[in-house]
C-alpha cells in the first residue's frame, strides 16, 4: 500500500472520477479494491462518496468502515447501526469509537452535500454525548470551520454548550489570536456574555481579559442552558457568586457545589444569597482575591459574620486581620 491511499488522491483531484474508477479497481482486482477500503489512510469522504456501491454486510469488510456505512444509513434513513450481536459490548464500544474517531478526524474538515454535513453533525454529537469521548476541543474547531465556510453550525454550537464544560470557553478563547479576521471576530461575538471581553478595545486584550476572568471564575461556572448563537445576548454560563464568596467548586451542569459546607459556612451562605446583587459580586471578588493573595488571613476573614465582612470590603487587604 502507497503511503496515501490511491482513492484519497482521486477524491482531490477528480472526484467526479471516484465512482467510476473505484468500479474499474473493483472490476479489474476485486482484492486490491477491498484492501484500499479496508486500508486505515482511507480518509471518510472517499467511503461516503462510495456508499452505494458497498455493501455493509459483507464480512470482508473490517469493522470501521462496516460500522461508518452503517452509522451513515442509520443517521439518513432511519437504519440500525447493525453491530455484530456475537461480539461483547466492551468490543462493540471499542469498535463504535474507533469507527466514528475515524470518520470525523478524517472527514470534519470537508463539506460534501447536505447529507453529508448531517452525518459528520450527528456522528459529532454522538462522540461528545452519546459515548462521552473527549472531543470537545474539535468541535470547536469544526464551529469555526463551518462558521467560515457559511455552513450549518446551529446543532454543532448547541452540543458544545450542551457538555456544559466550561473549557469550551478556552477553546473558543484560543480563536481570538487567530491571524484570521473571520475567526477572531467570530470568537469575540461568542464570547459576548463576558463584559470584560465584549468592553474590550480588541481581540488581543479581549483574550487577556478572558485569561484573567476564566482563572478568577472558572470553578464557579454554571451551564445557563441559554445559547448566544440563537439568542442574541444569549449567556451560556453565569458565575455561582455564594460559591465563588465561599472557594467550593460548583457542579457547572447542576450548580451545586461539591464541596460540603461547615455550620460556619452554611450560616454565612443563607445569609449572602439574601445580599442584592451588586453586594454579592463584591463581596465575592474580595473574598476570591483575598483568599488567592493572602489565604491565612483569608481564613480569618472567611469564618467572620457577613455584617463583618461587609463591613471591611472597603479596608485594605493589610490591617487588622493581619498576624
Amino acid at each position: 500500500m502507497s503511503a496515501d491511499n490511491p482513492l484519497n488522491q482521486i477524491r482531490q483531484e477528480q472526484p467526479g472520477m471516484l465512482s467510476n474508477e473505484w468500479d474499474r479497481i473493483n472490476k479489474d482486482d476485486p482484492e486490491h479494491a477491498l484492501a484500499i477500503i479496508n486500508d486505515p489512510k482511507l480518509d471518510f469522504p472517499v467511503l461516503y462518496m462510495l456508499r452505494d456501491q458497498l455493501d455493509t454486510r459483507s464480512e470482508a469488510l473490517e469493522s470501521r468502515p462496516r460500522i461508518a456505512l452503517s452509522q451513515i444509513r442509520n443517521i439518513l434513513h432511519g437504519a440500525d447501526l447493525g453491530i455484530d450481536q456475537m461480539a461483547s459490548f466492551a468490543n462493540q464500544h471499542h469498535q463504535v469509537v474507533e469507527a466514528m474517531h475515524w470518520m470525523l478526524s478524517t472527514g470534519w474538515k470537508n463539506i460534501v452535500s447536505m447529507d453529508y454535513t448531517q452525518v459528520i453533525d450527528q456522528t459529532a454529537i454522538n462522540f461528545l454525548h452519546t459515548y462521552h469521548e473527549n472531543w470537545l476541543k474539535e468541535m470547536v474547531d469544526l464551529v469555526f470551520y463551518r462558521y467560515k465556510n457559511k455552513s450549518q453550525r446551529h446543532y454543532l454550537i448547541s452540543a458544545m454548550w450542551e457538555t456544559a464544560n466550561p473549557l469550551c470557553l478556552v477553546y473558543l478563547a484560543n480563536y481570538l489570536l487567530s491571524n484570521q479576521s473571520v475567526e477572531s471576530n467570530y470568537a469575540r461575538r461568542m464570547l459576548h456574555f463576558i463584559p470584560e471581553v465584549k468592553h474590550a478595545n480588541d481581540n488581543a486584550s479581549a483574550f487577556l481579559a478572558f485569561e484573567t476572568w476564566y482563572e478568577e471564575n472558572a470553578h464557579y461556572l454554571v451551564y445557563t442552558g441559554e445559547t448566544n448563537d440563537a439568542v442574541p445576548g444569549g449567556r451560556p454560563y453565569r458565575i455561582h457568586y455564594s460559591a465563588k464568596y465561599l472557594g467550593k467548586y460548583v457542579s457547572p451542569r447542576k450548580g451545586e457545589p461539591l464541596q460540603a459546607l461547615m455550620s460556619n459556612e452554611k450560616e454565612n451562605y443563607y445569609g449572602f444569597v439574601r445580599l442584592p446583587m451588586r453586594q454579592q459580586i463584591n463581596l465575592s471578588t474580595y473574598s476570591c482575591r483575598l483568599r488567592k493573595e493572602q489565604p491565612k488571613i483569608w481564613r480569618s476573614w472567611i469564618v467572620l459574620n457577613l455584617n463583618e465582612q461587609l463591613q471591611s470590603i472597603s479596608m485594605p487587604v493589610h490591617g487588622r486581620y493581619e498576624g
